[in-house]
């Protein structure tokens, strides 16, 4: 009897002093309390992919793979990557709690990397806590959270090494990051860097494959203000130049633009860019202080502001650098009615499989890439085009990104091809 007794007076002492550690602040750091605050609303992605077999039609096989996210609204809206989720034919979203929901994509920006999904059935859903990435510290500590390798929730720290590294990721734009040690693996995509305080600062993307201890996070004041655009509109609001721009191989450039730079080809009568004094034949090369190569990184730094806004762009005119102060705006509702009016002078009529060009002015840039009434559009830039109102939408975004010309997919009879047509 005295021995049980000892021994449930053993165990009693060993809760106590457990509860006691517990609650030692020596152990509730700074990390642990930011951790509790963030980790609630870090989800794990979990998605399924359908592949078609190339050498056997019909067979399909599906693959699953999984990623991070991080609840932004209480109704189930969850910001992750959009490479997390290309492809997807099903999507289900796991948190901390041990709920699970069936997710759909609302909108995604492949060039940006960033999806808005919506969990179905979803309400009352712990929110992270919003920072700001603006006024970063280096060498601040950091924690990044997610899944990597499908281990489940999982918490990494370090601190910030670069509060803004220009990387180009791949074939995509040059981006500014959050450049971290904390360790950012397979499966991190998508989930949350967080400050001291257990806020968002930034969305984990991806790793310098050739080292060790260097990640990169989107920015949160870039990520909040593209999803908030994804989520109102369907697509990332530029600020409008009022310029077409084409890239300049950088072979053909010296000096000070030997890094590449973007030729004016058109300048719209009344924009932004002609009050500025911009001209067709003009280099453009930065934009506020940072160097833009190509019209996507270009459009990757327009990206995270404001129609309205008035942009400092560095120009070369006549081989004399300078700069020159541009009053964005949104870009006018009509730019695509015009394009597919005034500069490829045709009119279209739904047909079975795309849009039949019935009519074709000469002059108009339809007819000079050797097109003619008949053809059937199929596509414009990749995506399919079934009525007038969808072809006018993907002009319109084409030179709402400043773009002079966009691919159009094409049918002659049984012939089926693309060919680039100017706007």
């Amino acid at each position: 009897m005295r021995r049980a007794v000892g021994a449930v007076a053993c165990l009693v002492a060993f809760a106590s002093a457990t509860s006691a550690r517990a609650d030692d602040p020596l152990r509730r750091t700074p990390v642990v309390v930011a951790v509790e605050r963030a980790t609630p609303a870090v989800v794990t992605v979990r998605v399924e992919i359908q592949r078609q077999s190339p050498f056997f039609p019909g067979a399909v096989s599906s693959d699953t793979s999984e990623g991070s996210g991080v609840i932004i609204g209480r109704d189930g809206v969850v910001l992750t990557n959009a490479h997390v989720v290309a492809g997807a034919r099903s999507i289900n979203v796991h948190l901390l709690d041990g709920r699970a929901f069936e997710a759909d994509v609302v909108a995604q920006d492949p060039s940006i990397d960033l999806a808005v999904l919506n969990l179905t059935g979803a309400h009352g859903l712990p929110v992270i806590p919003v920072g700001d990435s603006s006024d970063l510290l280096l060498g601040e500590p950091v924690i990044a959270i997610g899944n990597p390798f499908g281990l489940g929730l999982t918490v990494s720290t370090g601190v910030v090494a670069s509060t803004g590294r220009d990387v180009n990721v791949g074939d995509g734009p040059v981006q500014t990051y959050i450049q971290t040690d904390a360790a950012i693996n397979p499966g991190n995509s998508g989930g949350a860097l967080v400050n001291i305080h257990g806020e968002l600062i930034g969305i984990n993307t991806f790793i310098h494959q050739a080292a060790e201890g260097i990640g990169f996070a989107i920015p949160v004041n870039r990520a909040r203000k593209i999803s908030e655009d994804l989520i109102s509109f369907g697509e990332v609001q530029l600020p409008w130049l009022g310029m077409s721009v084409v890239d300049v191989p950088r072979r053909r450039l010296r000096g000070a633009l030997a890094d590449g730079a973007m030729l004016v080809q058109r300048v719209h009568d009344g924009g932004p860019a002609s009050a500025a004094g911009i001209v067709p034949g003009d280099l453009v090369y930065e934009l506020d202080g940072h160097r833009v190569s190509t019209r996507a990184d270009l459009n990757a730094r327009l990206s995270e502001l404001t129609p309205g806004v008035t942009v400092k762009l560095g120009v070369a005119h006549d081989d004399a650098l300078g700069t020159r102060s541009v009053a964005t705006r949104k870009a006018p509702g009509d730019l695509g009615a015009a394009v597919l009016r005034d500069a490829l002078a045709i009119h279209v009529v739904p047909a079975r499989g795309g849009l039949q060009v019935d009519k074709a002015g000469r002059g108009g840039t339809w007819v000079n890439a050797g097109l003619a009434v008949g053809d059937l559009i199929i596509g414009v830039d990749g995506q399919r085009v079934r009525s007038e109102e969808e072809l006018v939408r993907l002009l319109q975004q084409a030179r709402a990104r400043h773009r002079g010309s966009a691919w159009f997919t094409v049918a002659r009879g049984n012939a089926r091809g693309t060919v680039e047509i100017g706007l």
